[in-house]
């Protein structure tokens, strides 16, 4: 081979192994960009997760509580609320909520105001009854601080903060946040620790059980919330978020 061809052979071989190296450079660019990427992927949903967490638990709890006057309240041994004057002549409200029930909040929303003026001023008696199926883990831990608000004097103000400050249906409301519901509705002495010792556990789940069942019965078979009985007969929901035509339906219009 001439001197010549052997330069152009080498010539060829450095050229080859050029192209080889920049080959393997370009994968390894091409791979360090695809790690990158999947790094800073990572470390956002770990954020992501972390502020949702942490979010939780921190966003501020408000409240706008009713102002107007407000009948007793008193609590029976089966969990049931009553709010009513002692000398009212109106018919029996039932009602059955839920406090992750969405629905609720929107009732609430329409037609609470004008569920406790009713019962303030004697034309109604409000029996509610708290069931806790909407979200298998908060809704009965919310039930059982409402027991736990009743023991302080503060069901009707822990019952409007509840609803205001609802989460999503799907985010089970935590003990810590029960708590801080409790606090703004003005509930004392062992409030926390009844949430935190979950007292009424058991009762809650008779509770819901119960109301489940009768009103089942009530409705053909279907149960859910919000759910309204008039001296034991069913209420159109319909007319449950119109104040005019609940009132129509309670026959205090």
């Amino acid at each position: 081979m001439s001197k010549a061809a052997r330069e152009r052979s080498a010539r060829e071989r450095l050229a080859e192994e050029r192209r080889r190296q920049q080959a393997r450079q370009k994968q390894v660019r091409l791979l360090t960009a695809v790690l990158g990427a999947v790094v800073v992927v990572a470390v956002a949903v770990v954020v992501i997760v972390v502020a949702m967490n942490s979010s939780k638990d921190d966003k501020k709890v408000t409240a706008n509580l009713y102002k107007g006057a407000t009948a007793p309240v008193q609590v029976a041994a089966d969990g049931t609320v009553t709010m009513g004057q002692p000398n009212a002549k109106g018919p029996t409200v039932d009602l059955y909520e839920d406090f992750q029930c969405p629905i609720c909040k929107e009732f609430e929303k329409a037609s609470g105001d004008t569920i406790k003026k009713l019962a303030a001023d004697g034309k109604i008696t409000v029996k509610y009854h708290i069931l806790s199926f909407v979200n298998p883990e908060g809704s009965p831990r919310a039930a059982v601080a409402g027991w736990c608000a009743a023991d302080s004097g503060k069901f009707l103000q822990f019952h409007d903060v509840a609803y205001q400050n609802q989460p999503d249906e799907r985010k089970a409301l935590s003990v810590d946040t029960l708590k801080k519901f409790g606090a703004t509705a003005g509930a004392s002495g062992d409030y926390d620790k009844c949430v935190s010792d979950q007292k009424y556990k058991s009762q809650v789940k008779k509770n819901n059980d119960d109301g489940l069942s009768t009103l089942q019965q009530k409705f053909g078979g279907k149960a859910g919330t919000p759910s309204m009985l008039v001296n034991g007969k069913p209420v159109d929901q319909n007319a449950m978020f119109d104040p005019s035509a609940l009132q129509k339906a309670l026959g205090t219009a």
